[in-house]
């Protein structure tokens, strides 16, 4: 038995040997023609052009801009070349381009350069050209990779040079280096052509040296770039640290010393209410600035101590809790409910508690310093963020409620709680589109069937909602606070005019004025101004103060209500004690008799002598009783449409509110959609919050103009509503042009400055037209059209004259600003 299965098994391991030689060839067969199909053939690309361009954009930018340009031209008998006309999500199409680019492999594939415009493929029988284009602002020192160029940017000097793909390195190049302004330190190898040193060129060169230069960038885009820089010591005064809470922290010092003039103008026994109201604004700036330091400064602080805590990068947790500091401190100032704060803190513990037990157990449920996201933690971050941006809303609204009317009423509990939801619900949806864009922003090029790439996007997941996501989220919630700070000026002059229980009171007394001209520079001048890296906002800030100032010490001479009437009082306190409808009669009866004089002109010589004489007497009586150079008609006029200045100024902001609307769709078309703009903002993890924001600031900033408008109307020199707005129109543009001229003179980006001008003085002169009409309202009964009433009120040529004037040169400025554009800014860095 044994001898016959001996004989057996040969025969068996025979048998097995011979499929083993037949199966072999076949797959070595297989591998090569899987291999032929992997090879991208750069033999065949020797006879492909490149045409390769870096240019670098610093004038008239914050952060300087380079954009590559690749124009490759490449023979149509290469292999690859009919899978570039398929469609970019093809498998083909990303292979082939991905072998004439050679920006990706299978254990790496992120591109961190923005693409602005699609690549574009033509063939014409011939060849195919692919036309490239990509972009990168340099927002801090270190590598940048953009298209087939490489990027060093350090302290002193930028040092760019050309990266060629491997597949095309046997290719014919045609290199260009436009720098920009600067001129070119040194260049290797030595330029062919070139011009002015700021553009240097290679021609028809095989790219075994490989091209560069080296150049010092312009100062304000070079420093702008430093303190942006983490790890730099200038950070921590730039503009995103130090530089960015100066704006909180100067607010919350003018504030605290109108707060305690306004205090001291009250007299020796203010009214419960009154110290309740100047208690919250002094306490809500100690917050504001508490917070400011927190969310901006938080970072630098824990940097310093970081390389003695831990070898983790801990910053995320520290940008974490600054979240849930932010959002309870803005809830208990609000003084939300007792059930609904209980509430909140459960959750916001409840949050804090599965960070703290992710760290200490490693298991992921929440994003930590050093283990990646895995279910059930893809879902439980949504949870988190979904309840701490919850809580933020919620305190943003309880605070703004406290500021505004200070205990005295308050939207109901379930309102804000819905709003607040709603509000974090649309922040997440997005920020998860956000992240959708992103990640094929930076895996243009990768292959979805990759071993890999399940693997790297749950590493760029977890690092979104590690890294980004808090980041952003931070620095658009601060800028809700600073909105806040407005909402607190207005809420304490709510409560403590002057005007409540003095009858002679008929404009702001000396404190309130103080604290209207710090609500202008604070809540009307827009206060981004930043140089070198640094803030200007010292600058804006005195001129703001300084112009509102001087429009109202010019009008304190000049205006109507401030001459001296014949009881040697201001002729406003005399009127605030007649009745408007007294004052309205008294307008129209001059206006009557100055038309009849007028139609006497067409008389006969006899009818005019005597009926002449009598209108003029009546006339002359009616002005006897006036100071000199006022005549009755101006009254109404100066003394608005309201019985009180608060009144004024709550009417005014209301008809701004409604007249800004096209003005903020403006303003929020150039900043945030035009040109290229909108894919930066798709790709921001706060967009939603944030374009919130930029709605509210721009639209908070005319109403806050027509609130100072109308609360100072008595004040304003000019006698009609377009002339006196077109004073507060200067006293805006004053600061605004300075900032303009500055950032002109030194090369950075003032992309709305002319656009903010002629918006603001639009707004607020068809306010002031809006006012006037508003003014003889009652009048409209004996008019049978709006426009009769319009026409009847300004039959004065200097206020038609300021209000045309007006109109025609803001639509001239935006229209041009809408033509010309501007430069596209970074996407949040």
């Amino acid at each position: 038995m044994t001898a016959l299965r001996r004989p057996g098994l040969l025969l068996l391991h025979a048998l097995l040997l011979g499929l083993l030689l037949l199966w072999l060839p076949g797959r070595d067969t297989a591998r090569a023609a899987e291999d032929s199909s992997a090879d991208c053939r750069a033999d065949q690309l020797r006879e492909a052009k490149v045409d390769a361009a870096a240019k670098f954009d610093h004038r008239g930018r914050d952060y300087s801009m380079l954009t590559s340009t690749m124009d490759i031209r490449i023979p149509e008998g290469w292999e690859q070349a009919p899978d570039l006309l398929l469609d970019t999500h093809s498998h083909d199409y990303r292979f082939a381009l991905n072998c004439l680019l050679g920006k990706v492999t299978e254990e790496s594939f992120f591109d961190d350069e923005w693409r602005l415009k699609p690549v574009t493929v033509t063939a014409d029988g011939k060849s195919v050209v692919i036309h490239y284009q990509a972009v990168q602002w340099i927002q801090g020192l270190g590598e940048y990779r953009v298209g087939p160029w490489y990027l060093d940017a350090e302290w002193a000097e930028w040092n760019i040079r050309l990266n060629p793909p491997e597949n095309l390195v046997d290719a014919v190049w045609d290199v260009r280096i436009h720098l920009g302004g600067p001129g070119a330190m040194s260049a290797a190898p030595p330029p062919a052509f070139g011009e002015k040193g700021t553009t240097v060129r290679w021609h028809n060169r095989n790219p075994a040296e490989l091209p560069g230069v080296i150049f010092r960038p312009p100062s304000p885009q070079q420093w702008n770039a430093i303190t942006a820089s983490p790890g730099q010591f200038w950070e921590a005064l730039g503009y995103y640290s130090a530089s960015g809470a100066f704006w909180y922290v100067a607010s919350g010092v003018l504030l605290i010393v109108c707060a305690r003039r306004l205090r001291r103008s009250l007299g020796g026994s203010p009214r419960p209410k009154e110290k309740n109201a100047i208690r919250i604004l002094i306490l809500w700036t100690f917050l504001q600035m508490g917070l400011a330091l927190v969310v901006l400064m938080g970072d630098n602080l824990y940097r310093s101590l970081a390389h003695s805590l831990s070898k983790y990068d801990y910053l995320p947790a520290v940008q974490l809790f600054s979240m849930m500091l932010l959002g309870l401190s803005l809830c208990f100032f609000g003084k939300v409910r007792r059930r609904l704060l209980v509430v909140v803190c459960t959750f916001v513990l409840g949050v804090a508690a599965a960070y703290l037990a992710s760290e200490l157990t490693e298991f992921p449920v929440m994003p930590t310093s050093d283990a990646l996201l895995a279910p059930p933690g893809t879902w439980t971050v949504l949870i988190a963020y979904l309840v701490l941006i919850f809580v933020c809303c919620l305190g943003l609204i309880s605070a703004g409620q406290r500021l505004l009317f200070a205990g005295d009423r308050a939207m109901p509990p379930w309102v804000a709680v819905s709003v607040s939801l709603a509000a974090a619900a649309m922040t997440l949806l997005w920020s998860y589109l956000a992240f959708e864009r992103y990640w094929d922003r930076r895996s243009w090029l990768a292959d979805p069937d990759w071993k890999s790439y399940a693997g790297q996007w749950s590493s760029e997941y977890d690092a979104w909602w590690w890294w980004t996501f808090p980041d952003e989220l931070l620095n658009t919630l601060i800028g809700y606070v600073s909105i806040l700070t407005s909402v607190a000026v207005v809420g304490v002059l709510r409560v403590c005019r002057a005007e409540q229980y003095d009858d002679d009171s008929f404009t702001p007394n000396d404190a309130e004025k103080t604290l209207f001209v710090v609500f202008f520079a604070l809540a009307v001048v827009p206060g981004n101004a930043w140089y070198f890296g640094f803030s200007g906002y010292l600058l804006t800030l005195a001129l703001g103060l300084g112009s509102a100032w001087g429009v109202l010490a010019l009008g304190t001479s000049r205006s109507v209500l401030e001459q001296l009437s014949a009881e040697n009082a201001p002729l406003g306190k005399v009127i605030s004690r007649t009745s408007r409808s007294d004052v309205l009669r008294l307008a129209r009866r001059f206006r009557e008799l100055q038309s009849h004089l007028q139609r006497l002109g067409t008389a006969s010589q006899s009818d005019r002598t005597s009926v002449q004489e009598s209108i003029e007497r009546e006339i002359d009586r009616l002005d006897q009783c006036l100071p000199e150079r006022v005549r009755p008609i101006d009254l109404p006029f100066a003394y608005g449409p309201m019985h009180s200045w608060w009144d004024n100024a709550c009417r005014c902001a209301l008809i701004a509110c409604f007249i800004g609307l096209p003005a903020t769709a403006l303003m929020y078309w150039t900043e945030a959609v035009q040109n290229e703009t909108w894919i930066g903002v798709t790709q921001n993890s706060s967009g939603f919050l944030w374009i919130v924001y930029e709605i509210l600031f721009w639209h908070i900033g005319w109403v806050a103009g027509g609130f100072f408008l109308g609360a100072v109307w008595r004040d304003l020199p000019g006698r009609h509503g377009p002339t006196k707005a077109f004073c507060v129109a200067v006293a805006f543009a004053v600061p605004v042009a300075a900032h303009q001229i500055v950032t002109q003179s030194i090369g950075q980006s003032t992309p709305v400055a002319l656009r903010s001008i002629a918006a603001f003085a639009s707004v607020l002169t068809f306010t002031g037209l809006a006012m006037d009409i508003q003014t003889f309202q009652s009048e409209r009964r004996y008019w049978p059209t709006n426009m009769s009433l319009v026409a009847y009120v300004y039959q004065m040529r200097i206020a038609s004259v300021a209000f045309f004037l007006a109109q025609v040169l803001a639509l001239a400025t935006i229209w041009k600003t809408i033509r010309e554009g501007g430069p596209t800014p970074p996407p949040s860095r």
